[in-house]
């Protein structure tokens, strides 16, 4: 399908706008997209540019280009690797390691692994690891000044620190 605006180029961006219960569909190429005052806000995320919208556009499309970083080893570049979805070898956790972390965040909300606790975990276990998570609770009401909710953490965390040493006995006996 040719561009609505300039009828040369294939279109990549389809529009639908629904006004009044009236639909109207706008097929444009990427530049005629661009060029669009509507989509000026959208500069900043370069929706037009982005890769999602070539691979949608242009199945074949590679996103390869020839000054894109490559890993030492086995060549992959990070490009392969939002192909793929895993990595080519334990070096590319090297070569990609600024790549990584924002990755992590968007699909975590986190780059730091704090796993699980196991399903069936000892009680000791499952205990240490609720008094850790209250105490990073702790320090963040403590440095957002919520004294009082802070003070009932603390005293949580108490009660659990005391349970510890019953449930080692408990299972020695």
């Amino acid at each position: 399908m040719l561009c609505d605006v300039c009828k040369k180029q294939e279109a990549v961006v389809h529009i639908t706008k629904i006004e009044n219960g009236q639909r109207t569909d706008m097929h444009l190429c990427a530049e005629c997209a661009k060029k669009q005052s509507q989509f000026a806000a959208f500069n900043d995320f370069n929706i037009v540019d982005n890769d999602f919208f070539r691979k949608m556009a242009y199945p074949n499309y590679t996103g390869e280009s020839a000054d894109e970083p490559r890993c030492a080893s086995c060549g992959m570049t990070y490009s392969d690797f939002n192909r793929a979805g895993k990595f080519g070898c334990p070096d590319c956790y090297e070569a990609f390691k600024e790549e990584i972390p924002p990755l992590m965040r968007r699909i975590h909300g986190h780059s730091k692994h704090v796993g699980k606790v196991p399903n069936r975990g000892t009680g000791v276990f499952r205990t240490v690891t609720q008094i850790k998570r209250l105490r990073q609770h702790l320090q963040k009401l403590v440095r957002d000044e919520r004294y009082e909710e802070a003070a009932k953490v603390r005293d949580e965390i108490r009660v659990l620190q005391r349970q510890i040493p019953q449930q080692d006995a408990s299972k020695e006996g």
